[in-house]
Formats: structure tokens, C-alpha cells, sequence
């Protein structure tokens, strides 16, 4: 909406007000990114989108990512303030992107108000050159082991405070060494950061680590008041880091739920880095219906986001449903991706096809009910649909059994002779009749045209029965009436 404080299926970004402005970017730790955005512009919302876009590609959960709505009175204030002047030198509606929206980096630390913040002056298109330059202002607070006896000396400093360390033969410009440093600088008033290189085989076999790049926490636990061991008998427990993978979002919660855990401090406290208020646990791509049920089997509702894996726009949506997810942390649901290319039978149980993707199936694995979206994929209509089904006002639809995945993907389908040229619609092909075999297409209009038709008699006999009781209750009258007549008539 043009009044928007990030509203409607404007803006992807989440909103700063002028209010909050303070303790949200001048006075929280991460280095933030705010976009100072004419909202009230259409043109304007469309050029934010697609910085938006290019952000979450490229620092998503690195750093705080804010906007603040220029044509808002007091929004506008704050824009005078920080943002370019070319900013103002354009009448509403210039389609250029720099009067449209102005990014500003704002360092890190916790007194932005006098550091002397940096205006993006790239393409907002050009998610590689934004990302180089917001990761410039990431300091570093990891340190090198390249030597044994230096792990030593880190280990023995300040022996209380737990130690994250990365196995790992990853160089600071490398992708995996520039979330490591994005981690430490969001994280370090609370752990300390090192690297130790494949070459130091004596601290991977000390610490168990057989394969690399490997993450590992090493933390003395706290004694029941709360107090330090004495300094001689101090044993250091090792935990490992739970993910295949060392994604970025799945490491940040982690260092969330151990600060919370393991420290006993407020997983969205000031310290926290740019974890938004109420933010969710990172939507997981389920595969497999133990990895499903251990997300879903105690929600209320599961919300499941069918985003093809291994697309350019694959980082983009899985992003936008945990916009949502996080828009909802206060409700019982819980979101999961689902990859709808190795899933097709599953995704066909809820309606959706090739053609329909990214969507989103709301599902209540209780009552095996689900309701299916297919518009705008952004967070907010998401959000907005989930709100729907929860108030009713979304109807849902049954389904007789909750489908497996598939653990490992189906076989892709064998649909064409290799001679043959590709002139069908995709969407037909997954819903055809595959050997003889019903679809769940099929299957699921058998049963909804089954639950009609059984209504549809339960309506029928319950009509007939009621005429059969009015019926019966006219001739009862009758009897009485003619009693009555004849009562009367021998009195006479």
C-alpha cells in the first residue's frame, strides 16, 4: 500500500520506524543496511523489491536489513537526514532507482550516531556488488591458528568464555570464510572466533574432527549458581555443529540457542545480532517423513513452501517464507520447504503442479485438512493466507491420508521417447495417468466427489425421514380429530 510501513505486497524489506529508529539501527550492535524508500511511489516500491531482492541474496542474516518509508512526514525527517541529496533532487514518479531509494550502511557497534555512515551507489540489480560492499563494513573478529601451540594459548584465554572454532582451510574472501567472519562479528561479545587449518592434525584428532569444514563449540558449563569452576579443574565439554552443511541461518540459530541455553541469556537480546523480534526457528527443507513429522508432527498447523531447490530464485523464496514464518513465531505453526520436483506426488496430493510453483499448502496433519495458495509469492500474502485459515475465513478441504516423501527424491519421470520434441504442457504431464496407476489428482476429486455424493444422501434420507414424521404426525392429528367428533357425537 502507498501509506506503508512495509504493508500490502509492497516492500520485501522489514519496517524501521522513525519511533524505534534509535534503538533498531543507531544503537544495536550489527552493521545495518537501511533502505530510505518513497513509498508512497508504486515505481518507487517496485525499485525497493528489487534491492531487496539483491540483498537477501547476498547478506541475508549477515547483517540487519531495514527500511524506513520516505514519504512518510516523519520517515522523510530521518531521510533528510542520511540519505544522499540526490534523493531529493527528483519529483515523484522519476524512474530512477537512486530517487526512488537510497541504501545506508550504518557501521557496527553500538553508537552509529556519530559514525559517518556510506550510501550504496551501485545497481540495485547487482546482488554480487551490493553484497561486496556491506561485507567491506563487517569487521573481523575471527582469529588464525596456523600453529598447534597457538591453539594452546587461545584455549587458555580466558578459559570461561566458549570458543567456536572452524576446521576448515577456508581464506576470508572465500564464501564460507566471509560467513564465519558475519558470524563473529554478530556474535562476539559472547564467544571467541578461530580458524585452525587441515594442516594441524593433532587439534583435529583432539577434537574428534574427521572431515572438513567442520564447526565446533568448546565451552565450560556454567555450576548450578551460575558460578565459574576454579581455574584448575576446568573441563571443557566439546558440542558439534548439528548441520550438514555450514549454512549461514542454521549456524546464527544455533549461537542463538546456546547463548540461550548454555549462557542463560535472551535469545533476542540487544547482543543477539540482526535476528528479528520474534523470529522463527530456520524453515528447514524437509525430505523425508521422519524429517517432516520431526517438524510438523507437533504443530498445530504446518505451513509447507513448495520452492524448487538449486534455481537463482531459490535463496530468494526460501528467504520470503521465513519472512513469514517469522511474521508468525507467535502462532502455533510451523513452516518447512519441500522440494516439488523430487516430491511430485506429494505436491500433486495438495494441488499443486510444475505450473504452480512456489506455492504454499497450509496443512493440519490432525485433522488431515489443507488449504493450497498459488498467488504473489511474498511474505506478507503468505502471511495474510495462513491468517485466513486460522480465522476460518479460508476454507479448507479434506484429504484422505497425509502423503509420504520420498526419502531421496522420486525417479524423474520417463515421459518422452528421446526422438520426441518437448510440445506438452509440463502441468499435463505430471497429472496423466502414469501406467495405469490413479494420481492423486485422481484420487483426491474421487474422494471429494465421494464426500458430496455421501451429504448429498445423508440430506436425502434426512428429508425423507422428516416427511415420513410430518407424514405421521398429520395422520395422528386425524385419529384425534375423529375421536373427538365421535366423543362428542354420543354425548349428544
Amino acid at each position: 500500500g502507498p501509506s506503508g510501513e512495509g504493508d500490502g505486497d509492497g516492500s520485501l524489506f522489514p519496517a524501521v520506524t522513525p519511533a524505534r529508529f534509535e534503538e533498531l539501527v543507531l544503537k544495536a550492535p550489527p552493521v545495518a543496511v537501511v533502505a530510505f524508500t518513497k513509498l508512497g511511489d508504486r515505481a518507487c516500491v517496485d525499485v525497493s523489491r528489487r534491492l531487496a531482492s539483491s540483498a537477501i541474496k547476498g547478506v541475508n542474516g549477515r547483517v540487519s536489513l531495514m527500511e524506513v518509508n520516505a514519504s512518510s512526514p516523519e520517515g522523510a525527517k530521518l531521510a533528510e537526514r542520511y540519505a544522499p541529496e540526490e534523493f531529493f533532487s527528483a519529483t515523484e514518479g522519476s524512474e530512477e532507482d537512486k530517487k526512488c531509494v537510497a541504501a545506508v550502511l550504518f557501521p557496527h557497534g553500538t553508537d552509529k550516531e556519530d559514525a559517518d555512515p556510506d550510501t550504496y551507489d551501485g545497481d540495485v540489480d547487482d546482488a554480487e556488488a551490493f553484497a561486496a560492499w556491506v561485507r567491506e563494513a563487517i569487521p573481523d573478529f575471527t582469529m588464525p591458528l596456523p600453529q598447534p601451540r597457538l591453539v594452546e594459548a587461545f584455549m587458555q584465554n580466558d578459559p570461561f568464555a566458549p570458543k567456536i572454532i572452524l576446521f576448515a582451510d577456508a581464506k576470508p574472501d572465500s564464501a564460507l570464510g566471509r560467513d564465519f567472519i558475519a558470524l563473529a562479528a554478530n556474535f562476539h561479545r559472547d564467544f571467541q572466533f578461530a580458524t585452525i587449518p587441515s594442516s594441524d592434525e593433532e587439534n583435529a584428532a583432539k577434537f574428534g574432527v574427521t572431515s572438513y569444514p567442520s564447526l565446533r563449540m568448546m565451552f565450560v558449563p556454567p555450576l548450578k549458581g551460575g558460578e565459574n569452576p576454579d581455574t584448575n579443574t576446568v573441563q571443557m565439554q566439546v558440542a558439534q555443529f548439528p548441520g550438514h552443511t555450514l549454512d549461514y541461518l542454521y549456524m546464527h540459530s544455533w549461537l542463538d540457542q546456546i547463548r540461550a541455553q548454555v549462557l542463560g541469556k535472551d535469545p533476542h537480546g540487544v547482543d543477539s545480532g540482526p535476528t528479528q523480534k520474534g523470529a522463527a526457528d530456520p524453515v528447514k527443507l524437509v525430505g523425508t517423513p521422519k524429517e517432516l513429522d520431526a517438524e510438523c508432527g507437533g504443530a498445530g498447523l504446518c505451513v509447507v513452501a513448495f520452492v524448487p531447490q538449486g534455481t537463482e530464485d531459490t535463496e530468494l523464496r526460501t528467504a520470503i517464507v521465513q519472512a513469514a514464518a517469522d511474521d508468525k513465531s507467535d502462532r502455533p505453526v510451523k513452516f518447512v520447504v519441500v522440494d516439488p520436483v523430487e516430491q511430485r506426488s506429494f505436491a500433486a496430493a495438495f494441488e499443486v503442479t510444475a505450473d504452480d510453483v512456489p506455492a504454499v499448502s497450509v496443512v493440519s496433519m490432525r485433522k488431515n485438512r489443507f488449504a493450497t495458495y498459488r498467488a504473489t509469492f511474498s511474505a506478507e500474502r503468505i502471511a495474510g493466507f495462513l491468517d485466513d485459515v486460522l480465522s476460518a475465513k479460508q476454507r479448507t478441504q479434506m484429504i484422505q491420508e497425509i502423503p509420504k516423501l520420498v526419502p531421496g527424491g522420486e525417479e524423474p519421470e520417463e515421459v518422452f521417447d528421446e526422438d520426441v520434441e518437448e510440445e506438452f504442457d509440463l502441468a499435463d504431464i505430471m497429472g496423466e495417468d502414469v501406467e495405469g496407476e490413479v494420481t492423486n489428482e485422481e484420487r483426491l476429486s474421487r474422494i471429494e466427489r465421494e464426500l458430496a455424493e455421501e451429504e448429498a444422501e445423508k440430506k436425502r434420507k434426512k428429508a425423507e425421514e422428516e416427511d415420513a414424521a410430518a407424514a405421521a404426525k398429520k395422520a395422528s392429528k386425524k385419529k384425534k380429530k375423529k375421536k373427538r367428533k365421535a366423543k362428542a357425537h354420543s354425548e349428544l
